[in-house]
């Protein structure tokens, strides 16, 4: 079934075989419902990268393997305690939903974008090494 849901309580429905863990499904069905979920398409090469923004940053996924930059990727799914991240459920969710934004850019974008976005994933984990609390601050 594709197409835009009327709600984002009618999506949550049409995908509850996945809620198992109620937290990661309900940011999985944000992720989607809001337009999170993302196809950057370079041309005229016709690469794609796929992320999905997340709580610290845009996270880059690879649906096809599924990879996911993310902590909760290599600390839950590659260690088997989990099937998804959030971010690979939400694309899920999003794909066959008809909810992936493409957004499209020039082939001569490309270094500068999977830069900037390795950048972003990169830092994202700084912040969550050394969070940095009012207290703490200088």
């Amino acid at each position: 079934m594709t197409g835009n849901p009327e709600s984002k309580e009618e999506l949550a429905s049409r995908f509850a075989r996945h809620s198992g863990d109620k937290g990661k499904f309900e940011k999985a069905v944000d992720a989607a419902f809001s337009g999170s979920v993302k196809k950057h398409t370079f041309l005229p090469s016709g690469r794609i990268v796929y992320t999905v923004v997340g709580s610290n940053a845009d996270e880059f996924i690879d649906p096809d393997k599924p990879f996911c930059s993310c902590e909760s990727y290599f600390f839950s799914v590659l260690s088997g305690k989990a099937k998804y991240c959030y971010h690979l459920l939400g694309y899920k969710i999003a794909d066959e939903s008809g909810l992936v934004r493409e957004v499209r850019f020039d082939d001569d974008e490309y270094d500068a974008f999977v830069s900037l976005l390795a950048s972003d994933v990169l830092h994202s984990r700084e912040i969550t090494k050394n969070p940095i609390t009012k207290t703490q601050a200088p």
